[in-house]
């Protein structure tokens, strides 16, 4: 007898088990901010975050096997932040950029503590902020190349290189508040004023 199994009841467990999945990382990444906030990385373990997020260390090793895995999707996390802060600004206006970084800034210092902890030790170990970043550059180009559209690629990539050296600079001298946001916007200074000459050198006129 053929089984039907349009009913759904597969998509239905599919969905839940997904959703289960969501609910349990987001319980274990925010256990791990919590002993971050007090801790360094180097007090990471499988029984402190399970302690903190009231789960057992069994559940916490199901999903990572290692800590270095955690604070991969920590960064990664934090780089999807970063990616959406400024999704729902109008790129017509002329201080997108300085917005844009306004944004990039907010996000980096809701949690100042863990998100330059996880920024370094990713970085140390290869992940850096590239792993995450191609949709952020999917994003930005069309943003920029509504504006202007010479060299729109050029200056989405200084744009995420710059903004990562601050950020990196952030979290391993421990800038102020102040600094990082003075240092994002000297960004958006130097990206201005680089597309204005990439546009007067194709003839476009005055780039923004």
């Amino acid at each position: 007898v053929d089984t039907d199994v349009s009913d759904g009841r597969g998509d239905a467990r599919r969905e839940r088990a997904a959703v289960q999945r969501a609910e349990a990382l987001a319980t274990i990444h925010e256990a791990a901010r919590v002993v971050l906030r007090g801790h360094s990385v180097f007090d990471l373990s499988g029984a402190v975050v399970a302690t903190a997020a009231g789960r057992t260390r069994q559940m916490i090793h199901l999903y990572y096997p290692s800590m270095h895995e955690m604070i991969f999707a920590l960064a990664d996390e934090l780089t999807v932040a970063f990616q959406g802060a400024g999704s729902d600004l109008d790129v017509d206006d002329p201080r997108w950029p300085y917005l844009y970084a306004e944004r990039v800034a907010d996000v980096a210092l809701a949690d100042p503590v863990p998100n330059r902890q996880v920024l370094l030790v990713s970085a140390s170990q290869g992940r850096g902020m590239a792993a995450a970043t191609a949709e952020t550059n999917r994003q930005i180009v069309p943003a920029l190349e509504k504006r202007n559209p010479v060299a729109a690629d050029k200056a989405s990539w200084l744009t995420l290189t710059l903004f990562r050296g601050v950020l990196f600079t952030w979290a391993a001298e421990k800038l102020s508040d102040e600094e990082l946001r003075r240092s994002l916007h000297d960004v958006a200074d130097v990206v201005v004023a680089q597309r204005r000459l990439w546009s007067e050198e194709s003839g476009g006129g005055e780039g923004r």
